[in-house]
């Protein structure tokens, strides 16, 4: 009978051991030199203007670069531009590329091709989910026409007068125009390339040219592998990894195994692995500008109208409690708007290092939460007030102690909870009047702080919030520069919190496992995309 089990345990052990194989991607290509690098799900492109999601922006940037980077320690810093020169009315931007760039097929990399990746985020036939990046965020000349087609793409703000300069016009100053065009979307494409595929580029890895560190010579759509060389013409230079193998494993458990066989050199860990995980020396951590926060309708709710009832709301959260006990690993306790590590004043100074500048506004304490309370019912002429609480049913774990604490720290609130499907839940935010509170979450696309200012910004914003001053401010910091700018966005900020005109929560950290060996890893601030030309594992 022992034996028998022990047949049974081997057998069972073998199959075990196939499956995590299988799950992993082993294959006899595997190299132990290789880093090998999970995805979590496939990406939806890697066509770099058509991206619009993480883990295609995660795999396009292995084979990328842009006019202007973020490396290792977090700084924004020249890549395939040289320099650049902005006009004194702020509305010119000048880029002069490197000497000597090349795509990997040897050819020259010019400005033109930059042309072309701009116009084809503007053109509406590419569908590129990156078009409010420069109708919206950074407005180029033109690009809401071209968007819905009242004018060619030709009419775009952007030209090339010789093979090194790159110059684009907008129709109104953009300080923050370097952080956004690190963005991968806003890679180059090398016009010449992309008519040589007839309608196929970005559809294999033979119609896909690389600019960046790698160059992908394995890839099909909805593959489960991925596997990428060096790039000898890499501006840098190839004194890089030998080779990436990126390896789709969305099973977390899966991917944990993978990486104890070792399998897998990095996987990205939340939840409960990230508990399990918090002593290990090999965990990662890094803070981005992922931000939970409660939008506020300002607008058809008449208690939300009243400032001292959107203090008391703001008041009756325990951050930290819900931060630790709840949510666990991933998350901190956010009391302002920008979070740390975020955002670096022209003096060096870390924005928001001090996160307790505002403590007296967003901090927890039930005993003011009551007093404000009470003033803003007399106010209003009533002892009671009921409000929506709108969110995702995926948040309900994030929610439900959120709405607990209010109602217990309130008296004579009354909350009605609604919890949604994701696509109703975004749709309910974009809208502003159809919640009273909604538990919304919000990444920026660019580091700097109007990033995370928008939705207070005008009368069309998501919360329906309107204040002169702010919007003043908010206009007046889009055409100035250094210290004086960064003045007015702690004004921008104080007016945020002062009139409590949304609530923040939690901002995000990415957590990472990374083996012996491979060093270099690290994210961009916002946390959108991971940077790729530090990233190294030791060759063998």
């Amino acid at each position: 009978m022992k034996a028998v089990k022990k047949m049974i345990s081997l057998g069972i052990l073998t199959a075990f051991i196939m499956m995590i194989m299988t799950g992993c991607g082993a294959s006899d290509t595997q190299n132990s030199a290789e880093l090998n690098f999970q995805l979590s799900n496939s990406p939806s492109t890697i066509d770099a203007q058509e991206v619009a999601d993480t883990t295609s922006a995660m795999v396009v940037k292995f084979f990328t670069s842009t006019l202007y980077e973020y490396n290792s320690n977090r700084e924004l810093v020249p890549g395939l531009a040289e320099s650049y020169d902005v006009s004194s009315d702020g509305l010119t931007v000048t880029y002069h590329l490197k000497d000597d760039l090349k795509w990997s097929n040897a050819k020259p990399l010019t400005a033109d091709d930059f042309v072309c990746a701009f116009q084809r985020i503007a053109d509406p036939a590419t569908k590129s989910g990156a078009i409010y990046l420069i109708t919206d965020c950074c407005m180029i000349a033109n690009s809401a026409k071209i968007s819905i087609g009242e004018l060619p793409v030709s009419e775009l703000g952007v030209s090339a007068p010789d093979k090194k300069t790159f110059v684009i016009k907008l129709e109104q100053p953009c300080p923050y125009i370097n952080s956004l065009i690190s963005l991968t979307c806003f890679s180059p494409c090398s016009r010449e390339f992309f008519n040589s595929c007839s309608g196929s580029y970005a559809s294999s890895a033979d119609t896909m040219l690389s600019c960046g560190a790698y160059v992908m010579d394995r890839y099909e759509p909805l593959a489960s592998q991925i596997h990428l060389s060096p790039n000898k013409y890499y501006y840098k230079g190839n004194d890089i990894t030998s080779g990436v193998n990126l390896q789709v494993v969305g099973d977390a458990q899966q991917a944990m195994m993978c990486y104890e066989t070792g399998m897998l050199d990095v996987i990205r860990i939340t939840g409960e692995l990230a508990d399990l995980a918090k002593d290990d020396t090999h965990l990662k951590v890094f803070s981005t500008a992922q931000i939970y926060r409660l939008d506020i309708n300002h607008s058809t709710n008449k208690a939300l109208k009243n400032l001292n009832i959107r203090k008391a709301l703001a008041k009756s959260i325990d951050r930290q409690s819900i931060a630790a006990n709840v949510i666990r690993s991933g998350y901190s306790a956010l009391e302002r708007v920008v979070p740390e590590k975020f955002y670096t004043q022209t003096d060096g100074k870390d924005f928001a290092a001090d996160q307790k500048q505002y403590e007296d506004q967003m901090g927890y304490d039930t005993s003011a939460a009551a007093n404000y309370w009470s003033k803003g019912l007399k106010e209003l002429g009533t002892d009671s007030a009921e409000l929506e609480f709108v969110y995702a049913s995926s948040q309900s774990k994030v929610a439900e102690p959120i709405a607990k604490q209010l109602e217990d720290n309130l008296k004579g609130l009354k909350l009605k909870l609604t919890p949604l499907p994701d696509k109703e839940w975004l749709r309910r935010i974009s809208l502003g009047d159809q919640y009273d509170i909604i538990l919304a979450s919000w990444v920026p696309d660019f580091v700097d702080p109007t990033a995370l200012f928008t939705t207070c910004l005008g009368t069309g914003n998501n919360n329906l919030y309107f204040n002169e001053q702010f919007n003043e401010l908010y206009n007046k910091s889009q055409s100035l520069s250094g210290a004086q700018r960064d003045e007015i966005l702690h004004q921008l900020e104080s007016i945020i919190l002062d009139d409590a005109a949304l609530i923040p929560l939690f901002n995000g950290e990415q957590r990472y496992l990374v083996a012996d060996g491979v060093s270099g890893l690290q994210v961009t601030p916002t946390g959108v995309e991971i940077v790729i030309s530090g990233l190294r594992k030791e060759r063998k």
